[in-house]
């Protein structure tokens, strides 16, 4: 700065032609050196050591507190969803004096869904703190946009739904050939709030990927980012799917079992045939593996939508079954190597002995031509043809058997064979220009002798 207060270096003059280009780039510093001092002065460092390890440590208490509240979001919903089962399957039974308890489990259901709530902001609040930390944002109105503010709306709206406990009275009702009187708790607006709660389950993914090995392992994820690929519950199935995909399958089936029998217990609790569940879990199966014997059929739409559900669930876990069993049934690489080693020697004896065979009856025919016995000569043709025939169908199998082994398995084979024959013509073109150079050499000297032999004085006379 100068005593007046000004820059000294404010203007950027051209250089003469003589100078070099480092005098150039050494005014354009300068230039930028004013540019700077002339504005007001911004601390543009690089963040030190305690702040990245400060980062490192607040990032892995919010990662266990998402954990933490991933379970404790989980087990919220599970609750409610038990506790809505309990108080529907206990209404087949109830009557008015069991009223108070029932309106109390439905009570204990909304309180349940209010901490669930509560517990899902409070993850999703986590989250946001967590993509701060990682991007070093200051204010949470950038790392949220409109998106984001959407999907987590529709996961409140998802997990608010439940059947609310708004009754005030109790209602009975006559059952035919009973004297007890069964309780009227449960309308159709209840029934679909109950069977919505099932929507709750889609949290258990998320809950898998922040509690399964992938996610905690630095290596794994640190390999993953460098091949770019996204940490979400698809990539955790995937996983889970190749490591034990009969468990998997299993687990999925006999769940889905159970639950669509339960709806369908329930959305077809007054029609004839279906009001118990194991008419519901004999018909679930049977849709299930699309057999469909036609003794019981829904009668409402809710049952039908379900059974057709079912049905199409039922379709896809049937190809991922055969995916799998495909998958099980395939020779790994050393059983593919020994049974081709071994079935090409045993198709090689076979086509030895069809052409041996085809050989013999040619002498055979050949000979019984010359005795002119007609009748062994068209016995030996037909012999003969039937000889050849299956010396073809040999060789057409070996054939195959080759085409079968020049496969992705063997491509390294090939590879080596193919460096061994590249190194091989680099050593012979290394060999051929070495004599190239000698015969060179040779013939230099030899002109060199001829040219000396004439220039000689006893030639020239």
């Amino acid at each position: 700065m100068g005593r007046s207060g000004r820059p000294l270096f404010t203007t950027c003059l051209p250089a003469s032609p003589g100078k070099s280009a480092g005098s150039d780039m050494q005014s354009r510093e300068l230039t930028d050196i004013a540019i700077l001092s002339s504005k007001p002065k911004v601390d543009i460092l690089r963040e030190p050591a305690s702040e990245n390890l400060r980062k490192l440590k607040k990032r892995k208490v919010l990662v266990e507190q998402k954990k933490k509240l991933s379970a404790w979001i989980l087990f919220l919903a599970l609750l409610g969803i038990v506790l809505m089962v309990i108080h529907t399957e206990l209404l087949r039974f109830a009557n008015c004096q069991w009223f108070v308890y029932l309106y109390l489990m439905k009570c204990t259901i909304s309180i349940s869904t209010i901490f669930l709530l509560i517990l899902i902001i409070t993850f999703h609040i986590k989250e946001i703190k967590l993509f701060m930390t990682d991007n070093s944002l200051v204010h949470w109105r950038i790392a949220v946009n409109t998106r984001m503010l959407a999907w987590i709306l529709l996961e409140i709206v998802v997990c608010a739904i439940h059947p609310f406990p708004y009754e005030r009275g109790c209602e009975e009702r006559e059952l035919p050939g009973k004297e007890k009187q069964a309780l009227i708790f449960l309308s159709q607006g209840d029934v679909f709030l109950s069977i919505l709660m099932f929507l709750r389950v889609y949290l258990l993914p998320r809950t898998m990927l922040l509690h399964s090995k992938v996610l905690v392992d630095a290596s794994y994820r640190s390999i993953g980012a460098l091949n770019k690929i996204k940490f979400q519950y698809q990539f955790v199935m995937k996983i889970l799917m190749n490591t034990c995909p009969g468990r998997v399958l299993l687990t999925l089936t006999i769940s889905l079992w159970v639950v669509s029998s339960w709806v369908l217990s329930v959305c077809e609790r007054d029609a004839q045939g279906m009001s118990n569940l194991s008419s519901a879990m004999w018909l679930i199966p049977i849709t299930f593996l699309t057999i469909g014997y036609g003794d019981m059929v829904p009668q409402t739409v809710c049952g039908k939508m379900i059974c057709l559900f079912t049905g199409v669930m039922g379709v896809g876990c049937t190809a991922l079954i055969v995916a799998v069993a495909a998958q099980k049934l395939e020779f790994t690489k050393a059983e593919k190597h020994v049974h081709n080693f071994m079935m090409d020697i045993r198709y090689t004896k076979q086509i030895k002995c069809a052409a041996a065979n085809v050989l013999g009856e040619a002498w055979l025919l050949h000979r019984h031509t010359k005795q002119g016995d007609m009748s062994k000569i068209r016995l030996h043709q037909r012999e003969l043809l039937g000889a050849i025939h299956i010396f073809r169908r040999r060789r057409i199998k070996h054939k195959n058997l080759k085409d079968q082994v020049n496969s992705m398995v063997d491509i390294s084979k090939m590879q080596m064979i193919m460096t061994e024959l590249d190194c091989n013509l680099n050593s012979s073109h290394q060999d051929l220009e070495k004599r190239i150079d000698q015969l060179d050499r040779k013939l230099d000297e030899i002109s060199r002798l001829i040219m000396t032999a004439i220039e000689s004085p006893h030639l020239s006379h």
